[in-house]
C-alpha cells in the first residue's frame, strides 16, 4: 500500500472499526514484525483524540521457545497477573481494542508439540475468559485487522519475498479492503448498513433451520427460537457502533448447539493448532462432531476437537456469497480473518451471545447452554461455502426459503 492508502486504513480502523471517541483509551496487540504499522496506528489514534495508547508486541518466536525449552511442563500453565489485570482495566473503563493478526510469523509455530502447546493455550483461554466473553457480547468495542508485510505477501502470492511481491500484494489487499476508493470510511459505512439490512431480513424470516448442500456437504443446522442474525455494525456497551472485523462480508448467528446433523466438507485451508490443514471434513450427529479427517495431520484436528466439551459443537454459522471482495480476489490469505469472508463458514466452539434476544441474561456457562448457546474455550472458523454450495432455509412449518443458490444470495 502507498502512504495515502495506509493513512486511509488507519482512519478506517479507528473511525469505523472501533469508532474511537475523544478521550478513549486504546489497546493494540500485534506481532513484533508489524511494529511500524502499529506505531503509525498509534500516531493516528492520538491525532484522533485518544487519551492513552497501550501497545502489546507479541512474538511467536518467543512462544515457540517457551513451548520447546521450558524444563517443567507444569510451568507452561503459568499466567502472570498483569495480563489479567489489563483485561479487567479494558472492560471496566471502556477501552477500544485492536488486534493486528500476526501474519508475518505465520510458520514460526509450525510442527510444535501439540500437547505442550495445548497445555499453555488452554490455561491462557481459561484465565482470560472474561475478556473473551466481553468480546463475544460486545461489552467492549474491538476490531481485528491484517497489516501488509513481505512474509505474508510472499505466502499468499506463492512468490519469493521481494519489493515487487509486496507491492503486488498491497494492491490486491487495498482492493479487498476498499482502500482504492476516495473515502473508504464512507464506503464501509454504507456496506456495514447493507449487511445490517441483510441480517435484519434473515431475523424477520424466523428460520428454524438451514440446510447446506453441495459436493461433500449435506448438513442441517437448527437455529434457536430467539436467534438474531448479525452483520456489519455491532453496538458496544457504550452505545457506539463498531465493525469487529475488517474486512467483513458475513451475516452470522449462533445456532442451537444440540441439533447439527450430517456431513460437511471444509472448502479452504484452516490453521489448527498452529498448522495449516487442508481437506478437512466433519460428520455431526446430535450436535457433536463424531468423525473428522484431513489430508494430513488429522491428529491435530482431533487434539483441537478434544479441547473441552464444547469444542465439538457449533457456536456460529455465517453466510457469505460470491459477491464478496475477498472471494473475488481469488486468493487464499492463510488468515481466518480474511478467508472466512470469502465463503460461508461454521465455527466450532464458543457461541456468540450477542446473537440472542436475551443476550444480557447469558452471563454464565450454564445460562448459555440452557439457551442453546454453546460454551467453550475455543472458537475456530471452518469455511464450507463455494460457488457450488446452496443453502435452503426452513421455518417451523417446513416452508422453504432459498437463501443461497450456487454461491449467490437469493433472499
Amino acid at each position: 500500500m502507498n502512504n495515502e492508502q495506509i493513512q486511509k486504513y488507519y482512519d478506517l480502523i479507528l473511525s469505523v472499526g472501533v469508532n474511537l471517541y475523544k478521550g478513549q483509551c486504546v489497546m493494540i496487540s500485534s506481532g513484533v514484525k508489524n511494529e511500524e504499522f502499529v506505531y503509525g496506528l498509534a500516531d493516528a489514534a492520538y491525532v484522533k483524540g485518544a487519551k492513552y495508547v497501550e501497545i502489546i508486541l507479541g512474538s511467536n518466536r518467543l512462544t515457540r521457545s517457551r513451548i520447546e525449552k521450558t524444563v517443567d511442563e507444569e510451568f507452561l500453565g503459568f499466567i502472570p497477573n498483569f495480563p489479567i489485570a489489563r483485561s479487567y482495566e479494558q472492560i471496566a473503563n471502556d477501552w477500544a481494542y485492536i488486534r493486528i493478526d500476526n501474519l508475518e510469523e505465520y510458520d514460526v509455530m509450525k510442527d510444535i508439540d501439540p500437547h505442550r502447546y495445548g497445555v499453555m493455550i488452554k490455561k491462557e483461554q481459561e484465565t482470560l475468559k472474561s475478556m473473551s466473553r466481553a468480546v463475544s457480547n460486545a461489552k467492549v468495542p474491538w476490531c481485528i485487522v491484517g497489516a501488509p508485510g513481505p512474509n505474508w505477501a510472499a505466502r499468499v502470492l506463492n512468490k519469493e519475498a521481494s519489493e515487487n511481491t509486496s507491492n503486488e500484494f498491497s494492491e490486491k489487499l487495498a482492493k479487498v479492503l476498499r482502500l482504492d476508493n476516495p473515502d473508504p470510511t464512507v464506503v464501509w459505512t454504507s456496506f456495514g448498513e447493507k449487511l445490517l439490512e441483510r441480517a435484519a431480513k434473515l431475523t424477520s424470516m424466523h428460520l428454524h433451520k438451514l440446510h447446506f448442500d453441495g459436493p461433500g456437504t449435506d448438513l442441517e443446522i437448527v437455529l434457536n427460537d430467539n436467534s438474531l442474525w448479525k452483520g456489519g455494525f455491532t453496538k458496544a456497551a457504550n452505545g457506539r457502533r463498531f465493525i469487529p472485523n475488517l474486512p467483513t462480508e458475513e451475516v452470522f448467528t449462533a445456532p442451537n448447539y444440540r441439533y447439527t446433523n450430517g456431513k460437511v466438507a471444509v472448502t479452504k485451508p484452516v490453521k489448527v493448532m498452529e498448522n495449516l490443514l487442508t481437506g478437512i471434513w466433519f460428520e455431526f450427529k446430535d450436535g457433536k462432531v463424531i468423525n473428522s479427517g484431513a489430508d494430513k495431520n488429522a491428529n491435530l484436528l482431533e487434539k483441537f476437537l478434544d479441547t473441552d466439551q464444547g469444542s465439538r459443537m457449533l457456536g456460529e454459522v455465517a453466510l457469505v456469497d460470491t459477491d464478496s471482495e475477498v472471494h473475488k480476489s481469488g486468493l487464499i490469505f492463510n488468515s481466518i480473518l480474511f478467508d472466512e469472508n470469502a465463503a460461508c463458514h461454521i465455527a466450532l466452539g464458543r457461541g456468540i451471545t450477542m446473537c440472542f434476544t436475551n443476550s444480557d441474561e447469558l452471563l454464565t456457562s450454564e445460562s448459555m447452554l440452557a439457551n442453546g448457546c454453546n460454551d467453550s474455550l475455543v472458537h475456530t472458523d471452518f469455511m464450507i461455502g463455494s460457488p457450488e454450495i446452496s443453502v435452503m432455509g426452513y421455518d417451523k412449518d417446513g416452508k422453504e426459503y432459498p437463501v443461497i443458490t450456487k454461491g449467490k444470495f437469493t433472499i
